[in-house]
């Protein structure tokens, strides 16, 4: 019912009852695989999806998407944001787990590559639509792998602030 001690099983499911300017917290050690495009659709003007939890213990999401380009968590709502979060692939060479095609948008997540052989090619996939984007994104990937492009493709989106840690190996570049 989407209280502290009955929360809504998915974010989506959260997302789904939240109004605009709304923030969802999201428990420590909470698990989520995202199987499907756009398994977490962020339509919703302004809401905030914020992790609780240091380290390990922050909310895990694990993107296995039936294709490789499908994107699994689709921000579509101008002034929304993503924070404090650990995200994995569960599929190698993903392309599109995160894809921003709104304005205002704010991402502070951590990506873990899973091993040099599942790893992921773009993390954040944008649209010429994510005007004023601001990204901050640890990457921890596999000098030893082979799928990683570019962490960040920015696709026409003007007025951004990228702050990425990365460690890894990116085949063209890190944004």
């Amino acid at each position: 019912d989407g209280t502290f001690n009955r929360p809504y099983a998915t974010t989506d499911g959260a997302i789904n009852k939240a109004s605009a300017g709304d923030t969802i917290l999201v428990k420590e050690n909470h698990t989520e695989t995202l199987t499907t495009a756009n398994t977490v659709a962020q339509d919703v003007a302004g809401v905030a999806i914020v992790g609780l939890g240091n380290g390990n213990r922050r909310p895990t999401y694990t993107f296995t998407p039936t294709a490789v380009g499908d994107n699994s968590w689709a921000i579509s709502a101008a002034n929304c944001s993503v924070e404090n979060i650990i995200a994995k692939p569960g599929l190698d060479a993903i392309t599109n787990p995160f894809n921003v095609s709104a304005a205002g948008c704010r991402l502070d997540i951590e990506w873990q590559d899973a091993s040099a052989t599942i790893e992921a090619e773009t993390v954040v996939l944008t649209t010429a639509a994510a005007d004023d984007l601001n990204i901050n994104l640890i990457y921890t990937g596999f000098t030893t792998g082979n799928a990683c492009v570019a962490p960040i493709k920015l696709v026409g989106c003007n007025d951004g602030r990228i702050n990425v840690d990365f460690y890894g190996i990116a085949s063209t570049a890190v944004v």
